[in-house]
């Protein structure tokens, strides 16, 4: 996946998860920060990202404490550039 794909893949999962179009995002976006999704829409959105990227996010990663929300780190997982080992102590 590329890192345009990938910014296609969490800007559509956004639009679903959100039900808008007028979706927004870059690189230094964090999803939670901006409070862009609650802590249920952020469920929403990894099991949305997950299914369009194939993609497992597991269930024990703190989304919020481990960066992961922020586009840039979402990017870099979706592209293969990091592991999901890589944001949180957790084993794969």
């Amino acid at each position: 996946m590329t890192q345009h794909e990938a910014l296609n893949s969490i800007t559509t999962a956004l639009r679903k998860v959100l039900k808008r179009d007028n979706i927004e995002i870059t690189p230094e976006t964090d999803l939670a920060e901006k409070k862009i999704l609650d802590s249920l829409d952020r469920i929403v959105f990894v099991m949305e990202l997950s299914e369009l990227t194939g993609k497992d996010f597991p269930e024990e990663i703190d989304l919020v404490k481990t960066g992961i929300l922020k586009v840039h780190n979402l990017v870099d997982f979706l592209t293969g550039v990091k592991n999901i080992s890589d944001f949180a102590n957790i084993k794969v």
